[in-house]
């Protein structure tokens, strides 16, 4: 499962409108829309190439009037030969929809949606709800575990960067006394082995120094080196980053944790996420609104990590 939705958009002059309305409903489905433009198709087959590695896009919008005077149903044999599977979504403000599906039935396209630009139910709506239904696909325990378990994988690691980059001086120590602290107050076995270690990376490292620890110690250090910092854009956004990681535990990790020993069932509205004690925990319903503070959550501890580690 992901957090992103590919969209191949193949026009040469879409609006600022038009996109914002279309991310609207990405965002409604839970997705963050990453938008690859194509002006005239010339590209498609570079583009087909990234496809076939990395399944980047998932839907295929196709204007009919193009940059160069290209043709959209006639670009459209094309499309199809290079996306086998992907749907696609033929427009245009100049004919209504009958004509556009007679033009699609002309080249004999499959797996082709048509709308008109803006009279009816505009393309615009139109690929917000492929989109949405697309998402229901994804509605399931096991896609959404998975899911969960990758956003904290990736918060886990940048975690484990911005903390060392963080805990020098005296920091450092503050470092390493949280971490003995927060694994041997867990565990008596800990109590003797862990404080022994050489650093705060091979603390970070230890198995004892679970997700919810780490993240902590990730938010203490961050308020320190907001505190130190001069008042002003920097600290604000750093400040307002951190305030925005608040609920991390609550929407992420417990989530993720309920989920690694969760059930499937089926009620009248249809599938149902039971907790171990097979209790309702979530309903299909509910997904979207995950997937949105998922994403949220990532979003805000990657500009942490973009502000205070500089990448090679």
């Amino acid at each position: 499962m992901k957090l992103q939705f590919g969209l191949l958009w193949i026009e040469d002059n879409f609006s600022e409108q038009e996109e914002a309305e279309i991310r609207s409903g990405a965002a409604d489905a839970g997705f963050e829309l990453e938008i690859t433009n194509s002006k005239d198709g010339s590209d498609l087959d570079a583009l087909s190439e990234h496809q076939a590695k990395f399944h980047a896009f998932d839907l295929i919008l196709l204007d009919l009037k193009l940059a160069g005077g290209v043709l959209g149903d006639q670009l459209a044999p094309r499309v199809r030969e290079l996306f086998r599977s992907t749907p696609i979504l033929f427009y245009s403000g100049s004919e209504s929809e009958n004509d556009l599906r007679n033009r699609m039935a002309n080249e004999r396209i499959e797996g082709v949606y048509c709308a008109h630009r803006v009279d009816g139910t505009k393309f615009t709506t139109r690929a917000a709800e492929l989109i949405q239904d697309y998402a229901h696909t994804l509605n399931r325990l096991s896609g959404m575990r998975g899911l969960a378990m990758e956003v904290v994988a990736e918060v886990d690691v940048i975690c484990r960067e911005v903390i060392l980059e963080l805990a020098v001086g005296e920091n450092e120590e503050f470092a390493a006394g949280f971490l003995d602290k927060a694994v041997c107050d867990q565990s008596d076995a800990n109590k003797e082995t862990f404080p022994t270690l050489k650093d705060v990376s091979t603390r970070i490292d230890h198995p004892a120094t679970d997700s919810m620890k780490a993240f902590n110690l990730f938010r203490k250090l961050l308020r320190k080196h907001i505190a130190n910092l001069p008042n002003g854009v920097a600290k604000d956004k750093l400040s307002a980053l951190r305030a925005a990681t608040r609920d991390y535990r609550k929407s992420v990790l417990d989530v993720r944790n309920v989920l690694g020993h969760a059930l499937e069932d089926r009620n009248d509205k249809g599938w149902l996420i039971l907790d171990r004690n097979g209790k309702p925990f979530m309903t299909i319903d509910d997904f979207p609104g995950h997937r949105s503070t998922f994403l949220s959550q990532l979003r805000a501890v990657r500009q942490i990590s973009d502000i205070l580690i500089t990448k090679d």
